[in-house]
């Protein structure tokens, strides 16, 4: 190869690697993940918008706590992949759930690095069973959204190495994950696709990585640190892996030697996925099957967690029922997936009202009343036949856009155009060429004339800032830097009485959204209908949570509640009807102060995928046991949680200063009590615990010793347990968490049935690292083996 073609494969075309057609290298075609594959390849290249299985999202598979099960998930996850004429898929995404609003959380395994490393290795595996490169993604300490493209991950060497390394390293050394995509953020001052230590240090010399290290999309910002820190592939294309490094090679400043490993890599895995010899081929047939529908019904029933059951509500008897009303935002509509670039639409979406419909058929009668309307991150925007420039104009439509490379509306625009509505999302670009991308303002002005009279909600979603000015009067205004939010008041309008608008917005780096919209104000009715019908039925089925406009990728959540709407609803409903049951759709944690004491039985349903209402309906009526695990604690208040003093940091910096204190070692060590602890999940049924023993009771620190207990079904209901290990040491000479999971199995008990459960663990699971010695420790000391049904139950 010549040094211009090997430069040439360093960077993409979109989503895509450039091939060499003189030496007949062919292009890997690359798709989004992680719930499967989501997108299409047409004519015009790789698109977003593909059908395909929705299994879940990552949060749910945590859920089950069954890796073998996840290995199957990966494998059809692959195998779909390959169908679509894909090479790559860009995931698993498996960032530890650091920041209890964080919006990509759905995407991840949860809190726990076994846990996590776990369900990693699983899904690397059964994806590259099927010769598709898995990416595991985001390396390293990617854990917020906010500034997750500007800000320095400040975190120690001992919380890397014990709470966001190990999933990596596991799934480098036991899953040989053919690609790692680094992330946008700085670790420690450098950027992760510039980050020497990370890329080079650790993830290649020390972990023994052979495949290609490649960036995210748009994350890479040097040439000469970049190359030489260890990063192959630049993507979506190269903006600094180019010419500029062509020079950088030629002036000395970059070896030759240091781009032929990258080739070599990159070659190395085209080789490894069969680019060359057994390129994939399109088979639609092979995607959407039988046989992948029931792989996805069983994921979404062993990841839905049962929260509460007072009274055993749970399951419903459908013998003394006449009447059910399926209420909520999220009963009507299958919430299938949060938002952002791992949103996966699928063939066919199961509602839970079209789950308890065919659940119950003709015995039972189902009414519905959607309560409150699905919240979304944005109101539908005002027509354009509404909307008129400054100068009016009854043949022209629109408002008069100004556009400035500027944050600050300064000086001449440099764009000036009639837009026909403002509701825009560049998606981190801008509104065209001549406009900065990532520095620049707008103004828009005109009239708008109302169609109708009444209360309307007036709203702004916008990324970054914005200003609404109705009638010359400072109406709405956001004027900072922030990931996408709504923010909206109502409004009284006349029909025919014209208003004038002035809306200001600026884009300071990431995302770039600026959406003005309008809608009907009908809450008040909602709410009594869904209360009248309440009233008038046997047991109700309230379907609240968040969907792909709540939470997602660009912005985390700026509360850990409810919407107020919903908190409002589940209040009025449960109060009217004893037997109300409250689903739950989110990725991220839940506060429930405001309603959960009023409320007997909730289940947590996550992002189940396309088979969310038949297997929620099949727990409700109990032909499925609800055998679920938290992968995540949910806090009693966002003043709890580990980051509560830290996050979001600034645009320069978020410190970790909780350390390894993640997740349930942090409420642990400070003991607080949490809402709901990780581990815990309720049953049906009752298991009891007896017998352990562990053999040998002294190890060297190079043995190993196994764990054995009985696990009997005491209860009247098949199910399955999740009996989970974790250690805590006596004596250590660093400060330990109490508890950390070391190990778990997954258990099915008819009835009356014991099985013996054994674990077989290595001396250097009780090891921790020690900075001062740069190295993993295990001390001698005693250690006490914790067996339980949650961190907080131990048995």
């Amino acid at each position: 190869m010549t040094l211009q073609e090997k430069i040439k494969l360093l960077g993409g075309t979109g989503f895509t690697t450039q091939p060499i057609k003189r030496l007949g290298i062919p292009a890997m075609k690359m798709c989004d993940g992680p719930l499967g594959s989501r997108m299409k390849i047409t004519k015009k290249g790789v698109q977003g918008g593909g059908l395909a299985t929705n299994f879940s999202a990552p949060i749910a598979m945590a859920a089950t706590w069954d890796d073998s099960l996840i290995q199957a998930v990966g494998q059809a996850i692959g195998a779909e992949t390959r169908a679509k004429g894909f090479d790559v898929i860009l995931a698993p995404c498996i960032n530890i759930a650091r920041v209890p609003v964080g919006g990509r959380t759905f995407e991840a395994f949860g809190e726990d690095p076994f846990l996590v490393s776990r369900m990693t290795v699983a899904y690397v595996k059964g994806v590259q069973s099927q010769r598709v490169v898995a990416t595991t993604k985001h390396y390293v300490a990617n854990n917020q959204e906010k500034y997750r493209t500007l800000a320095s991950s400040n975190v120690s060497e001992r919380a890397l190495r014990e709470i966001y390394f190990p999933a990596f390293k596991a799934a480098v050394q036991e899953a040989n994950t053919r690609a790692i995509m680094a992330s946008y953020n700085k670790i420690n001052g450098d950027y992760a696709c510039a980050n020497h230590y990370l890329l080079t240090d650790v993830l290649k010399k020390e972990w023994g990585f052979t495949g290609l290290a490649m960036s995210d999309w748009g994350a890479v910002h040097s040439t000469i640190k970049t190359a030489n820190a260890g990063l192959d592939l630049e993507m979506p294309r190269a903006r600094y892996l180019n010419r500029k490094l062509l020079e950088a090679v030629k002036r000395g400043q970059v070896k030759e030697a240091t781009i032929n490993d990258k080739v070599r890599r990159i070659l190395r895995v085209e080789f490894e996925a069969g680019l060359f010899d057994h390129p994939p081929k399109t088979y639609p047939s092979a995607v959407d099957t039988a046989s992948h529908d029931s792989l996805a019904l069983k994921v979404a029933r062993e990841a839905i967690v049962l929260l509460k059951n007072s009274g055993h509500l749970l399951p419903l008897k459908r013998d003394s029922l006449r009447s059910i009303a399926v209420i909520g935002p999220n009963a009507k509509e299958a919430i299938i997936s949060a938002g952002g670039s791992a949103y996966l639409d699928s063939y066919k979406k199961v509602s839970p009202l079209e789950g308890i419909r065919e659940k119950v058929g003709n015995q039972i009668a189902v009414r519905y009343a959607p309560g409150t309307q699905l919240e979304t991150n944005a109101l539908p925007p005002i027509p354009a036949k509404f909307l008129f420039p400054p100068k009016r104009n009854q043949q022209k439509h629109g408002l008069l856009g100004e556009y400035f490379n500027n944050p600050n509306l300064e000086g001449k625009p440099v764009l000036t155009r009639l837009d026909s509505t403002v509701y825009f999302n560049w998606h981190g670009g801008s509104p065209a060429p001549i406009v900065h991308p990532d520095n620049f303002s707008a103004r828009w002005t005109g009239f708008y004339l109302p169609p109708k009279s009444g209360t309307f909600q007036i709203g702004v979603s916008s990324d970054d800032g914005f200003r609404l000015f109705v009638n010359g009067k400072l109406f709405l205004e956001d004027w900072r830097d922030h990931g996408r939010e709504l923010k909206s008041k109502p409004i009284q309008l006349v029909k025919g009485k014209r208003v004038a608008l002035r809306l200001e917005y600026y884009e300071h780096g990431g995302g770039a959204a600026a959406q003005l919209g309008i809608s009907t104000i009908t809450q008040g009715k909602d709410l009594r209908d869904a209360v009248r019908l309440a009233k008038e039925s046997d047991a109700v089925i309230l379907c609240a949570g968040l969907n792909k406009s709540l939470e997602g990728e660009g912005h985390d959540r700026s509360t850990l509640d409810l919407p107020t709407d919903q908190e409002k609803l589940i209040r009025a409903v449960s109060a009217v009807n004893p037997k109300t049951v409250v689903v739950l759709n989110n990725g991220t944690p839940l506060t429930m102060a405001h309603w959960l004491n009023g409320v007997p039985a909730v289940l947590e349903a996550w992002y189940t995928g396309q088979e969310t209402g038949t297997a929620l309906a099949d727990v409700i009526f109990g032909d499925v046991n609800p055998s679920g695990k938290l992968p995540l604690t949910f806090p009693k208040s966002w003043d709890d949680s580990p980051v509560a003093k830290t996050y979001p940091g600034t645009e320069k910096a978020t410190d970790y200063k909780e350390g390894v204190y993640v997740g349930y070692r942090y409420y642990d060590h400070k003991h607080i009590q949490p809402l709901f602890p990780f581990g815990y999940g309720l049953s049906y049924t009752t298991f009891d615990y007896s017998d352990l023993k562990i053999n040998p009771t002294t190890v060297s620190k190079t043995g190993t010793f196994s764990i054995s207990l009985s696990v009997k079904n005491s209860g009247d209901f098949s199910g399955d347990e999740i009996v989970q290990l974790y250690i805590h040491q006596n004596n250590p000479d660093l400060d330990r968490p109490p508890k950390e999971l070391k190990a778990f199995k997954r258990v099915h008990l008819v009835p009356g049935q014991s099985k013996q459960v054994v674990f077989q663990l290595h001396a250097r699971d009780l090891g921790y690292f020690d900075p001062s010695k740069k190295a993993w420790v295990v001390e001698p000391d005693s250690y006490k083996i914790l067996i339980g049904k949650s961190s907080r139950d131990i048995q």
